[in-house]
């Protein structure tokens, strides 16, 4: 239900916790500020008061109180560079991409990690790069599912998708028709073969469980993509947001021209959503996020601090939260 629901936000300076209820709470700080972006907040699998996120400069933190404390969780990570983490929803085990672009598994809940070397091993890294200097690449973004355990996809940016199908002992790049700038990839929970990919230009989908892609941009009119949300019982409705120009043209001050997107037939077509959004909206979407146990919710967080929410799947859109840093993650729980 809408009365218990809690937002953890990342951004770019600190991690945030809200209630939202209908009338969203002003946001409270709860750290990690000082440490370079927080990324993909997670809640245990096992445990709801333990917290995992990741910094952009200071590698892994834990909290066991909710995210009223937090201890350093890096023992074994190489890099502290951190721009995803993952766990499996079966087993538990923890996964982050870094910057150098590489893989760190854990089986303890975050109290050790182990290398997963295969992906800088892959020949193709010597392609990989990104376009702000020292042009160095990182994961930013990795799936694991519980239908297909073995199985690790990532995201790399730049530097097309890794594909693990044997718990991280052995990857492959896969650049088959998915774009070089890969943003995320997500399986979908109706079919473990199912999965898509977001990029800097636009949308793929994969039908043989991310061995090979094709792109699917039919109605996206903005193809600089943040990550897909799916609707948890109509797993065919997808939600994204985009910008329509590249993050230069944003730190010039230009608009980003933004737009928010449904797919009523899993990213085969797209349909721009526009009721309750401004007309043209300035600030790029980092990030969308959904609420597991209300599948009409959606929230959108953008570069300029604030989230906006829809409570119908899309249908409408109204801003709850303002004033923040520029939002990078989105978690909702209960």
């Amino acid at each position: 239900m809408a009365s218990d629901r809690l937002l953890y936000i990342g951004t770019h300076d600190g991690l945030y916790r809200a209630a939202s209820n209908g009338n969203t709470q002003e946001p409270k700080l709860l750290g990690l500020n000082g440490l370079g972006a927080v990324m993909y907040p997670t809640i245990d699998v096992e445990d709801p008061r333990r917290i995992y996120a990741g910094t952009g400069m200071n590698g892994v933190f834990r909290s066991e109180d909710g995210g009223e404390t937090w201890l350093d969780a890096n023992k074994g990570i190489l890099f502290k560079m951190i721009f995803s983490l993952a766990q499996n929803p079966v087993n538990g085990d923890l996964f982050v991409g870094t910057e150098p672009a590489s893989i760190f598994k854990s089986t303890n809940g975050g109290e050790s990690w182990t290398d997963l070397p295969g992906v800088r091993r892959l020949k193709e890294t010597i392609d990989w790069t990104f376009p702000n200097p020292p042009h160095v690449a990182h994961v930013k973004h990795i799936d694991v599912t519980g239908a297909a355990p073995d199985r690790i996809l990532g995201a790399v940016e730049e530097g097309w998708v890794v594909r693990s199908v044997d718990g991280g002992e052995t990857w492959q790049n896969v650049k088959d028709e998915v774009d070089f700038d890969c943003h995320t990839v997500t399986t979908m929970p109706n079919d473990a073969n199912a999965v898509v990919a977001t990029s800097g230009r636009g949308f793929y989908r994969s039908a043989d469980g991310g061995a090979s892609f094709e792109p699917s941009m039919d109605g996206l009119t903005c193809k600089y993509m943040a990550n897909v949300v799916v609707h948890p019982s109509r797993p065919n409705v997808l939600l994204t947001a985009a910008a329509a120009v590249p993050p230069p043209a944003w730190r010039r001050g230009e608009s980003a021209n933004a737009g928010v997107f449904r797919s009523e037939n899993q990213g085969r077509s797209w349909q721009r959503l526009t009721v309750g959004l401004p007309e043209q909206i300035n600030a790029a979407p980092r990030v969308v996020a959904g609420d597991p146990e209300d599948a009409d919710a959606v929230y959108v967080g953008f570069i300029d601090g604030t989230v906006w929410m829809s409570e119908d799947s899309g249908e409408s859109f109204r801003q709850v939260i303002s004033g923040l840093p520029p939002v990078r993650s989105i978690l909702v729980t209960h």
